[in-house]
């Protein structure tokens, strides 16, 4: 009984999870204009996520020290800036902008797969004590997950993919929670020593992405000032000449 609960609440909280995303492939003004938001958007979610939920989980318990977890957000930085790297350098065809965005796409959706197996693990062991205690894990990842998934939506429609795929691969990607869940549901506190460093690189791999949001936010902003600065400056030159 306690498994096929378990079961329909994970299905449900992988589905829940997604109500931002979903919200986001409509067209229409909301949507549209939190697109036209997205880097800011998706740092200050990515970095709200980072600092108020991984972190303070990853560190919760005291079976990590602050140095290691520090040790393991900077390895986790640098493997999402090595993912990306690669995932640019495979393919040298096409605008490098697109290129650009395709690989910040992927990334994010490895680091949300490993965000989505260590909440599939919390909600199997939460199941695992009592069916309430399940209960509550799962309403709680629901809160932190659409709010990233908001984000991570926003990242995916800016790499020119497809709505369809973008769906389907949020959704394999949301899902494996549900074996996650179950998995850990059988072998229990097992599993829970391997959280908080999974965490800290979770937590190291958004943080790469975040920062990457900024650097884009940081170059339209210039982008759009030269453009203001030369569209400015042709009306003084040609009343210079006359």
């Amino acid at each position: 009984m306690e498994l096929l609960l378990l079961l329909l609440v994970s299905t449900l909280t992988a589905l829940l999870s997604l109500i931002g995303g979903f919200f986001l492939l409509r067209k229409s003004k909301v949507s549209d204009f939190l697109l036209k938001i997205g880097h800011p958007l998706a740092a200050t979610i990515l970095v709200f996520c980072i600092f108020f939920d991984l972190l303070p989980e990853a560190l919760e318990d005291h079976t990590i020290s602050g140095y290691k977890a520090v040790a393991l957000v900077l390895v986790g930085c640098l493997g999402c800036f090595l993912v990306n790297y690669l995932l640019r350098n495979f393919h040298r065809h096409g605008e490098e902008k697109t290129l650009h965005n395709t690989a910040e796409a992927y990334s994010m959706l490895l680091v949300d797969s490993l965000h989505t197996l260590a909440d599939g693990v919390v909600l199997g062991v939460a199941f695992a004590a009592s069916p309430e205690t399940g209960l509550l894990t799962a309403v709680s990842t629901v809160a932190h997950e659409i709010p990233q998934e908001i984000g991570d939506f926003s990242i995916m429609l800016r790499s020119k993919l497809k709505k369809p795929k973008i769906l389907k691969l949020e959704l394999a990607c949301s899902f494996l929670i549900v074996p996650a869940a179950v998995l850990s549901f059988y072998i229990g506190e097992a599993l829970l020593p391997a959280l908080p460093p999974l965490l800290c690189l979770v937590a190291g791999f958004l943080l790469y992405l975040a920062c990457e949001e900024i650097f884009a936010m940081i170059k339209e902003s210039k982008t759009g000032s030269s453009a203001r600065v030369a569209h400015g400056s042709a009306p003084r030159d040609s009343a210079r000449h006359h």
